[in-house]
């Protein structure tokens, strides 16, 4: 959208144009702990490009802000018009090669760019870049993918190939960096040669938005392991007009590997009764090598069950498996 504003009204219009890219950010952290790899997934960088058009004045401004981005998809994320499966990779045992599937499921032709990034975690479950030049045990070093850029017509699909490239003193351990996949804007619409401004004394803004999302990629060499904990309970009120309720809790990890589950809630009555599923969120990471990291999980509390005098059941388990085969950890709460 082209905007023609007064030389005087630019700096409200760059405001504006922030304020708008960080609602977006704030709509998309509504559903922070439904996620992937964040489930967390991270995913994870929304840009604006802001371009400023005056006589005898060009000015080109990036507007860029990050956020930890997450869809609740069981098997792919979804940025703008970009569909991508799956949502992690893991070299582990006799693996060389994985592949990525890209899918433009929008209604116009896209440009993407695939890169590796570094990222932490931090220990409410957000991602942060890593400092250059810190050490730190890195897939994207013995990692290789093609293609690194593809343009997708509508429909269309496209996969990349990754191939594990491990060097002689490769160490034992976890090595992990995360995939981007970012969005390109239209060449014809970026260029600010190329916008049109009837009022000469007039100053244009457009802002172009530009998305992205990042996928784990691990590699584990050797001998890899972790053992899970949870602890710091505490429930509180939701921050809604129902009557349901947030369960926080600290997922604990020890080991030289992340872990990754699925996390449940259920309650049992104390007076007997069926017992009820509260709460689910799938794919909750733990990456190393945070030792701990924060949960909020939303109760569904079904009408007319009065969640006091029973149990709480919370489970923590390898994705797709129960309670027998599959457990990594689990806590009972009695409430009185």
């Amino acid at each position: 959208m082209l905007v023609p504003i007064t030389h005087c009204g630019l700096m409200q219009t760059f405001r504006i144009c922030i304020w708008r890219c960080y609602k977006i950010i704030m709509i998309m952290n509504n559903n922070k702990n439904q996620d992937q790899d964040h489930q967390m997934i991270t995913a994870s960088m929304i840009s604006g490009l802001a371009l400023f058009r005056r006589t005898n004045l060009q000015l080109i401004c990036l507007v860029t802000l990050t956020a930890s981005v997450l869809f609740n998809f069981s098997n792919a994320f979804a940025a703008g018009q970009l569909m991508v499966t799956p949502t992690r990779i893991v070299f582990e045992g006799n693996d060389r090669t994985k592949q990525v599937n890209l899918v433009n499921n929008g209604s116009e032709t896209g440009r993407f760019r695939i890169s590796f990034v570094r990222r932490n975690m931090t220990a409410d479950g957000d991602f942060e870049d890593v400092p250059e030049n810190e050490a730190g045990m890195y897939s994207d070093e013995i990692v290789r993918f093609s293609p690194r850029q593809v343009t997708l017509p509508p429909g269309q699909a496209q996969t990349v190939r990754l191939m594990l490239r491990k060097k002689r003193n490769t160490q034992d351990g976890e090595y992990r960096s995360h995939m981007l996949f970012q969005t390109l804007p239209d060449p014809a619409t970026s260029d600010i040669n190329k916008l049109s401004n009837k009022n000469a004394e007039s100053l244009s803004v457009e802002l172009i938005p530009i998305i992205g999302i990042t996928i784990p990629v691990i590699v584990r060499q050797g001998n890899v392991s972790s053992t899970v904990s949870l602890s710091n309970f505490e429930l509180k009120q939701a921050n809604t007009v129902k009557a349901d309720k947030t369960l926080s809790l600290k997922i604990n990890r020890q080991g030289n590997g992340s872990a990754y589950g699925d996390i449940r809630v259920y309650f049992t009555p104390a007076e007997g009764g069926e017992t009820v599923a509260l709460g689910l969120i799938n794919g909750v990471a733990v990456y190393t090598p945070l030792a701990s990291r924060s949960v909020d999980i939303r109760l569904q509390i079904p009408a007319g069950l009065n969640l006091s005098k029973g149990e709480l059941h919370i489970t923590y388990l390898e994705p797709g498996k129960d309670e027998t085969t599959g457990l990594l950890a689990e806590s009972r709460l009695a409430i009185p």
